[in-house]
């Protein structure tokens, strides 16, 4: 069986790549493809990670927990799709490491269904909005935690990425940046759910409700669904010209101010985002989706 792990990032997606392609499981099931709400695996498996760390797992663990989740003899393709796999949110950043947690856990997976043709998924983000982001989402306590030894000149995607190729090398990883995601979201679609049928995925658009004012993205959905057919680069011109137009900065903004940095130390941690971008390209077995 074909299983795709989708991994987050936490505060990039915020579940939504699983619930677009949910919403189009009559299709996808039609072409042997399932994609489960997390209730229906996500505490069994983090459940079976910390087995695995205290005293490992029975050999047929995996096969046990995938019969448990899949609901069709026909599934050729499983998609389950959490942050968790890799961290909880409050322990998604300590001192100089994004998700320290990872590899026991991506152990923990490959021990789990290391003898299928696993994928792995992996948005990132800027850590200059992401350490906001993060400070934002957790309680005062655990945000004072985070703050109390983060490094974040030192804060790395490659290195965790090095980390889950350590772990899972036969699992090859496509990564993506968050901020692309506006001319990447159909990609990411296809890209997890493995879908390549000619009848188009449905809601796609609903993602853009994230980005502009309300009603906007009905408004693009409605554009699209009534051009004429057009190329990637086309539907991406489209896609820009309704950001320029409709994107509501009150819903991207991030407040920086709880992390004391200045505009020097945001741009600097810009830069090194971006050198890491580039690193994450040229690593072996890694894919990097680009608009």
């Amino acid at each position: 069986m074909d299983i795709a792990l989708h991994m987050g990032a936490h505060l990039t997606d915020d579940g939504r790549l699983r619930s677009t392609l949910e919403k189009n499981q009559p299709l996808l099931h039609s072409v042997g493809i399932e994609v489960p709400e997390a209730a229906q695996f996500r505490t069994s498996i983090l459940d079976a990670i910390k087995s695995h760390a205290q005293h490992g797992l029975d050999p047929d663990a995996g096969e046990m927990l995938l019969d448990s989740i899949v609901t069709s003899d026909t599934t050729e393709r499983l998609v389950l799709s959490t942050a968790r796999f890799l961290a909880p949110l409050p322990s998604a950043v300590r001192r100089a490491q994004l998700c320290p947690m990872a590899e026991p856990r991506v152990k923990a997976l490959r021990a789990l269904f290391g003898e299928h043709n696993v994928s792995l998924f992996l948005s990132i983000r800027n850590p200059a909005s992401f350490i906001p982001a993060l400070l934002g989402a957790v309680n005062d306590e655990q945000a004072n935690i985070i703050r109390g030894d983060l490094e974040p000149t030192a804060l790395r995607w490659s290195d965790l990425v090095r980390t889950i190729r350590d772990q899972f090398p036969e699992a090859p990883i496509t990564i993506w940046c968050d901020e692309d995601t506006p001319f990447l979201w159909e990609d990411v679609l296809h890209a997890v759910s493995g879908y390549a049928g000619p009848e188009p995925l449905a809601h796609v658009y609903d993602w853009f409700d994230t980005v502009l004012v309300d009603g906007g993205a009905a408004k693009l959905a409605e554009y699209m669904e009534n051009a004429p057919p057009m190329d990637r680069n086309q539907r991406q011109r489209v896609i820009a010209a309704f950001l320029d137009k409709f994107c509501d900065e009150a819903k991207i903004d991030v407040d920086v101010s709880t992390t004391g940095w200045s505009e020097d130390m945001v741009d600097l941690l810009s830069e090194l985002y971006d050198d890491d971008v580039a690193t994450l390209g040229a690593m072996d077995g890694v894919t990097l989706l680009q608009p």
